[in-house]
């Protein structure tokens, strides 16, 4: 106990937290609850046995005596309020502080200290707004980007009354900053705010939901009016995002009231897109899928909700008659989920995001967190600056690369020779954990045998790797207590993808890494509702909840709930769609919100297919690349426009929640697959999505204990199988579904896209999002205005090749164009191209290879030339 104010109260943590726990609010500018102390503001100052100390960085200790209002502190604070506004201009909770303290700003003369430095107004910046006249060096800015987002892009500058906040010199536009808002958040005193912040507009109501930008899941304060959005802020007790944002998710709004936005269904006349009735639409879609029927197929959307994805599916198969239905979740991480049944009996994430801080060793591999899963990606910052220990493997020199203890910059599509190698140096030192091995794996003597050979010596020419690297990285993995793994696409989209995911699974069950706290293989998802899309069964092989099409008793248990026969065989993945689109076999294809005109590889050959379609229906935000194409376009919902649920990289379900109504005659996706179900003769009675989420609930087994009900908050991670179940946080923890672990063994075989020259590998950048056509009709087009071809500067030098020089990039499928970035964050022999701007037609040049397993398209590996224009 402590005696504060003459009252014993318990002591809790620093004297500040006591004080607030005994209901006394002391001000205290520099202190957040989401930093670490700081102790600079000094508004906090109690009496502490007579002394003046800082409440929020000292302890509180039994037997203390506190006083938080005395005369000397009454004038300390007056005392410390006017040479606050001597020097700034502070505006919100600090200036009302500063009226109660009784100061004036008159006592110093106001501005008699200010230099003119201090008055630096900033506005380069697209959203971020910097006013150092009303900057009172709390450093709370510092502390938020440096803890929160670990960018370190603030520092104070000079000394006593000439100390200014700085970033490293020139506007602020060209800072390390990456736009996350934590500074706006975290500053008292409106020097920092944003361009949301100052709209005059009030909000008339705040909505929590789901972000849309990528597999992370963040949860959303979304503050509205009527019909506009004016803020996006994080939830501070959400599980996925701890209330941080990126720019996307915070600022890259504005795409939702865009004047380029759908608004009314199309048909194509004479040749050119018109506007038409809702009616008119649903009526020539009814008729042309009637007479095209047995010649149909569907691509689902992993930007729509799991609710949609089950009723696409659950139309196609039930409704048209076909299996023929495919979503981008297995164009891009089918083979996490291939490979992962394989090793594990379940295809998905077996840890949480909250294992991130559990980790003492993380191992990102073929993923540019920092960029494709921003939030997340801070979180891994934040724990290698706490401790853990970090191993990078990747062709890039990404930014977390720039924090590790070891990066493995292999070649482009030597994953399997490095991941065995890496497993041959833990069997090889004995940094196994064979009880584990005994009690839970299957085939470890016949695997004992074959990855003895694979050592990293043999396989330096391949990938490119010192042997060395390889065995140091190996020792930090299998050494480590709690060793967590995440991968991206640059281990799915190769030739070999499935089989690298097999062989990360294999590192994993080598050392026991599965089924406990901090560890695990978890693929890190790109679009927001990749997960979902794939667990509600858009896959050709597969029903909501990985039931097998070909399973009879499974085929019956939809049948009883539907109504309706599901189709016995299995149908085509999109690339066999696409196929037999060429030959005349597919004849009809419904498109739900993707582009893959731009987004599918040899996109030429993509175009040929859409164009020998007799009937093309896309549903879509915006007129893209592939509804130009269309016979009829209809114009859907955004994420912000409706209600459903989500299911983020950690098997984490989440609800969506309208805050807008849609633009014009839009319509939420789900309310208009219900129409042409209907139009189609199969009327569907779904009020609402949750009652759509209740079938769902009925027919797959891992989803049973699942309602909107008991989804509030931070949702619940399936499976799920009963209505008291907490949800699973950690699979496998007792066993496998299997039984077994399943060591697997995998040749190398070398990719056909590589060739003898330079080698394409594609990706993100932090901007933009996926095809672009949200991101690019916000301010991050001021931010990056176009995609930029990596180059090395020894390959550039070869082609006479400077940075800034237009190049063209050819491989045997076509050309792109891009401006040059000479870097040496790209290694020797490597290109690299982002995918965002379709006037760059990146997906011109990639190629036809596909995953030997799944048919997921090889687009981190190209042989390509490259010249000056």
């Amino acid at each position: 106990m402590i005696i504060l104010d003459g009252r014993p109260v318990p002591a809790r943590g620093s004297v500040l937290d006591t004080c607030r726990a005994a209901g006394i609010e002391l001000d205290a500018f520099c202190h957040d609850d989401r930093l670490s102390e700081g102790g600079h503001c000094r508004a906090c100052l109690v009496e502490v046995e007579g002394r003046c100390m800082a409440a929020c960085t000292t302890p509180a200790r039994d037997g203390m005596t506190v006083v938080t209002v005395s005369e000397r502190l009454l004038a300390y604070r007056r005392d410390l309020g006017d040479l606050m506004l001597a020097e700034s201009r502070p505006s919100g909770a600090v200036i009302d502080a500063l009226a109660r303290w009784g100061a004036g700003g008159t006592r110093y003369g106001a501005g008699s200290i200010t230099t003119p430095e201090r008055v630096t107004v900033d506005h380069s910046h697209p959203y971020l707004r910097l006013d150092l006249s009303r900057c009172i060096l709390c450093r709370r800015c510092v502390r938020a980007c440096d803890e929160i987002q670990g960018q370190f892009v603030y520092a104070i500058e000079g000394r006593g009354s000439s100390s200014r906040l700085a970033w490293g010199g020139g506007p602020f536009m060209d800072s390390p900053c990456v736009s996350c808002g934590a500074c706006v958040t975290a500053c008292p005193t409106g020097a920092i705010t944003d361009a949301d912040r100052e709209r005059p507009d009030v909000a008339t109501k705040t909505v929590r939901t789901t972000c849309s930008y990528c597999g992370v899941g963040c949860q959303l304060e979304v503050h509205a009016s009527a019909n506009a959005i004016l803020r996006i802020d994080g939830v501070p007790e959400a599980a996925a995002n701890q209330g941080h944002l990126c720019v996307k998710g915070r600022y890259a709004h504005a795409f939702a009231r865009h004047p380029d936005r759908l608004t009314a269904p199309l048909v194509r006349r004479d040749g050119a897109l018109v506007e038409t009735s809702w009616d008119e639409a649903l009526a020539l879609i009814a008729r042309e899928f009637a007479r095209l029927r047995g010649s149909l197929a569907g691509l689902s959307s992993s930007r729509c909700t799991n609710e949609e994805n089950y009723l696409f599916q659950k139309w196609f198969r039930a409704g048209l008659g076909t299996n023929d239905v495919d979503c981008c979740a297995r164009v891009c991480h089918a083979p996490s989920a291939a490979g992962m049944r394989e090793a594990f009996g379940t295809g998905a994430a077996t840890n949480s995001l909250d294992d991130i801080e559990r980790a003492d060793l993380l191992m990102v591999v073929g993923a540019n967190v920092t960029v494709a899963h921003p939030v997340t990606g801070a979180r891994i910052k934040r724990a290698v600056l706490r401790g853990a220990r970090l191993v990078v493997v990747d062709p890039r020199r990404t930014e977390l690369a720039d924090m590790t203890d070891v990066h493995l910059q292999l070649r482009p599509g030597a994953n399997v020779p490095l991941f065995n190698a890496l497993a041959c140096v833990l069997v090889e030192e004995g940094l196994v954990d064979r009880e584990f091995i005994a009690r839970r794996v299957a085939g470890w003597e016949d695997y004992e045998a074959f990855i003895r050979a694979h050592t990293p010596e043999r396989w330096e020419g391949a990938t490119g790797v010192a042997a060395e690297r390889v065995r140091t990285a190996a020792r930090l993995y299998g050494r480590a207590e709690r060793p967590m793994m995440v991968h991206g696409l640059g281990v799915t989209e190769h030739y070999q993808g499935s089989e690298s995911v097999m062989l990360l699974c294999n590192l994993a069950l080598l050392t026991g890494a599965v089924g406990r706290p901090g560890v695990g293989i978890n693929p890190l998802r790109g679009q927001n509702n990749v997960q979902g899309s794939a667990d509600m069964g858009c896959q050709p092989d597969l029903l909501a909840g990985y039931q097998r099409v070909d399973d009879p008793a499974a085929r019956e248990r939809f049948a009883r709930a539907w109504g309706r026969p599901v189709p016995e065989a299995p149908g085509r993945r999109l690339p066999e769609m696409l196929d037999a689109a060429r030959a005349g076999a597919i004849r009809g294809l419904f498109i739900l919100g993707e582009d893959i005109a731009q987004t599918d590889p040899d996109s030429g050959r993509t175009r040929k297919a859409l164009a020998a379609l007799e009937f093309l229906v896309v549903q879509e935000l915006f007129l893209s690349e592939t509804a130009r194409l269309a016979h009829v376009v209809l114009p859907g919902a955004s994420f912000l426009e409706k209600d459903g649920t989500f299911t983020n990289g950690e098997r984490r379900i989440q609800r969506v929640r309208r805050v807008l109504d849609p633009p014009g005659q839009a319509r939420p996706d789900w309310d208009i697959l219900c129409a042409l179900m209907a139009a189609t003769g199969w009327p569907q009675r779904f009020e609402n999505p949750g009652a759509i989420m209740d079938e769902i609930a009925r027919v797959a087994p891992d989803f049973c204990g699942v309602s909107y009900a008991r989804l509030e908050g931070d949702g619940l991670q399936w499976p799920v199988p009963t209505a008291d179940h907490p949800g699973t946080a950690i699979l496998h923890a007792e066993s496998f579904p299997h039984g077994r672990g399943k060591l697997t063994r995998v040749d190398y075989a070398p990719s056909p896209g590589l060739g003898p020259g330079l080698t394409l590998t594609t990706g993100r950048v932090l901007e933009h999002y996926n095809a672009g056509t949200m991101t690019r009709r916000t301010p991050n087009v001021i931010l990056v205005g176009a995609d930029a071809l990596e180059i090395h500067p020894r390959d550039a030098a070869a082609r006479g090749i400077a940075d800034g020089d237009r190049v063209a990039v050819t491989s045997v499928h076509g050309e792109a164009r891009a401006v040059a970035r000479v870097t040496e964050r790209i290694a020797p022999g490597v290109l690299f191209l982002s995918f965002h701007f379709p006037e760059t037609t990146t997906n011109a040049v990639t190629g036809d290879v596909r995953d030997r397993v799944t048919g997921c398209p090889e687009y981190k590996v190209t042989a390509v030339d490259v010249r000056r224009l």
